[in-house]
């Protein structure tokens, strides 16, 4: 079997996490590389300060070991893993986003889906940082319904996950968005719940509001940004609360309702309708 370089690296980072070795962890990542944690709020910078992070966790909790992995998105220089993990003490379903540069680190985004641990409040800026205004001009456009303006955020090579699949330039990012808008889809922010970001990056935890055609409900999510001056290079979007198959089994229940809903209307008709003989 054939692994891509984002699989052979997260092999290489299972194994230092389930060894303790924070060594090897130090030197899967570029001296400069940054790590943000939506769990915490904190960043860290550089990879001896992350490799004695890492090292005091091992002493606290044990090896971290992955038992499972549950989503593995491959975009070539970064890759997106929800997997399970395990410690002494506690099991979590958990969010890694890693930026890889020849097959190290430059940036890594980590949170946690479940348990959903107490998030720290987004901190307030009397001047907003330029994550936030990244984060601002996004939903601003969304709201508005500007393709222009959403196209302007993104670098031209762009990739944006979706539900579903990978979308890749700005462009065709702007576009989909659009002919989403025109079919009656819609997507609302309700609530930020946690907040981190950092020059390289920037990580969204919140609630919005969806809606697909004449149905309406929420969603829990997480949203990480890579930027690259100024601009979002990757856009990567995960699901808290529904899980993927949860929302799509209740989409699917949505479409056998309305399918026999339709039915029962066209059989109605059919039995109305005069008959000439």
């Amino acid at each position: 079997m054939q692994l891509t370089p984002g699989q052979v690296f997260h092999h290489r980072w299972c194994a230092a996490m389930a060894a303790r070795d924070a060594v090897a962890l130090r030197d899967l990542h570029h001296p400069d590389a940054v790590l943000l944690s939506s769990s915490t709020g904190s960043v860290r910078s550089g990879a001896e300060r992350i490799a004695a992070d890492y090292a005091q966790l091992f002493a606290t909790a044990g090896a971290v070991t992955t038992t499972a992995v549950e989503d593995f998105t491959d975009l070539g220089d970064t890759i997106r893993v929800e997997s399970v993990v395990s410690t002494a003490f506690a099991r979590m379903l958990t969010y890694d986003v890693f930026a890889l540069d020849e097959g190290r680190v430059r940036v890594h985004v980590t949170g946690t889906i479940l348990p959903r641990p107490p998030a720290p409040a987004p901190a307030q800026h009397a001047v907003p940082t330029p994550g936030q205004e990244l984060h601002r001009r996004i939903w601003a456009a969304t709201d508005a319904r500007d393709a222009a303006a959403l196209r302007a955020v993104y670098a031209p090579d762009a990739v944006q996950t979706v539900f579903g699949g990978v979308v890749r330039g700005a462009d065709a990012i702007a576009r989909g968005t659009w002919e989403g808008w025109q079919h009656g889809h819609a997507t609302r922010l309700k609530a930020v719940t946690a907040f981190t970001d950092a020059p390289q990056a920037v990580c969204v935890e919140g609630v919005a509001g969806v809606e697909v055609q004449d149905t309406r409900f929420e969603v829990a999510y997480y949203q990480v940004f890579l930027v690259r001056a100024g601009l979002v290079t990757h856009s990567v979007t995960g699901l808290v609360s529904p899980r993927p198959a949860e929302l799509r089994q209740g989409l699917d229940r949505l479409a056998d309702a309305r399918l026999k809903a339709a039915q029962a209307i066209t059989l109605g008709m059919a039995m109305r309708v005069p008959r000439t003989w």
